[in-house]
């Protein structure tokens, strides 16, 4: 059985002052853009597809220097058979597709390599980022506590569309060469002129205003799978799943906590209330008694999904997998203690090489928070859904909102 315990942010009075002063003027945006986070999409180049034609030679070309004559002759004829025989229907049909799709032609193929992919999360498909240290904030409630409150900010400024779009810029009009009539341009993107003249474009033509500027938008279509979404083993492949939710949850020993981070109005639960719960939960010793379900899902990604499948035959495991599932994101508390930098990384990458470590993890979550008894912190993310533009942006604004955030008294 996967039992799930609901932790309760408002659970003593004691801590009403402590969570107002926490909360008061702190806001539920990081920032307020002035061009929607997603304006830019609908008008995004698409990647081209290479003709057909150039891409046989770029092979032929490659494989002319490692060939006898004899076996260059028989690979050109080969690839002349292919470019008017199977060539030409693939080309067909990825062109086809490319069409009613709404990315890149090799999107698709992409996810398909990373969802097909039956080998082990940990090592395989999940790294970590470590944050900095927090001075101000030593316990791993203080640290914790910080980091949710700002990683729920942040999924607020997402979900609203108050994030600002992810942009290159060049400050030299035109793409970045600079000339010509719109030279007057140059040194102007990301200013309150190009912020004002590029929000108030259609979003089909957005991203020919900015190129006007030398910015360069970017894709931002993987933010979508950063909060809310988790990894579904399959049999043969897997699926990912988003699932919109207002908790997160907390792993502590071998047992799960459910904790609400949002009300239902939206707005973000005080700090301090967030504290006091995990607090509560690091009162008592971890338990390392029950089975340690996490780590099943560090296992060969087929064996994971009949396993799976067992567990949702019970109705109890159903509604727990669901609550994991749907979280806004996974928090791992770990008592463990490393004994040096390499332990401490090894604790953040897959849990560290004893039997008895790593066991509180649920790697199929889009990301889980990793934090010590001294407040060290990591983020270990599945990679399936996205690269690294997306984690780097949530990390680096979310560890420098969370440093912001004021430390218990």
């Amino acid at each position: 059985m996967l039992p799930i315990y609901r932790a309760s942010a408002r659970s003593a009075r004691h801590v009403a002052s402590h969570a107002r002063m926490l909360s008061a003027g702190t806001g539920d945006y990081l920032n307020n853009a002035k061009i929607p986070t997603y304006h830019f999409q609908d008008s995004l180049p698409r990647l081209p597809i290479p003709d057909l034609k150039d891409t046989a030679e770029r092979y032929l070309n490659s494989a002319a220097p490692l060939l006898t004559d004899a076996e260059f002759a028989t690979t050109k004829k080969a690839m002349a058979e292919f470019e008017s025989g199977a060539g030409k229907q693939l080309h067909e049909a990825i062109v086809a597709r490319d069409k009613s799709r709404y990315s890149s032609f090799i999107s698709e193929p992409w996810f398909d390599m990373y969802l097909s992919n039956r080998t082990e999360l940990p090592l395989n498909i999940n790294p970590q980022l470590t944050f900095s240290d927090d001075p101000k904030k030593k316990t791993a409630a203080s640290r914790t506590a910080a980091l949710c409150v700002s990683s729920v900010r942040f999924f607020k400024t997402l979900k609203d569309l108050k994030l600002d779009p992810d942009m290159f810029h060049t400050q030299a009009c035109m793409g970045g060469t600079g000339t010509g009539f719109f030279k007057f341009l140059n040194g102007k993107g990301g200013s309150d002129q190009f912020n004002s003249v590029c929000s108030m474009l259609p979003k089909k033509y957005a991203f020919y205003g900015a190129y006007l500027y030398g910015t360069y938008p970017l894709d931002m279509s993987q933010y979508n799978g950063l909060l809310n979404s988790t990894r579904v083993p399959g049999v043969t492949k897997d699926t990912l799943v988003k699932t919109p939710a207002n908790h997160v949850i907390i792993q502590y020993g071998h047992d799960f906590f459910k904790l609400d981070v949002m009300n239902k109005d939206g707005s973000i639960v005080p700090q301090g209330e967030i504290e006091h719960a995990i607090q509560k939960i690091l009162s008592v010793k971890p338990n390392l008694d029950s089975p340690a379900l996490g780590v099943l899902t560090t296992m060969n990604r087929t064996k994971w999904a009949n396993t799976r499948n067992k567990l949702l035959e019970s109705g109890v495991n159903r509604s727990s997998i669901a609550d994991i599932d749907s979280a806004l994101f996974a928090i791992c508390l770990d008592h463990h203690e490393p004994k040096d930098f390499f332990d401490q990384q090894d604790t953040m990458l897959y849990g560290g090489a004893s039997a008895d470590r790593g066991r509180n993890r649920w790697f199929d979550k889009s990301f889980q928070i990793i934090v010590l008894k001294n407040g060290t912190a990591a983020l270990n993310f599945e990679h399936s859904w996205g690269d690294g533009v997306a984690v780097l942006r949530y990390f680096n604004e979310v560890a420098g909102d969370a440093e912001k955030r004021p430390a218990p008294p």
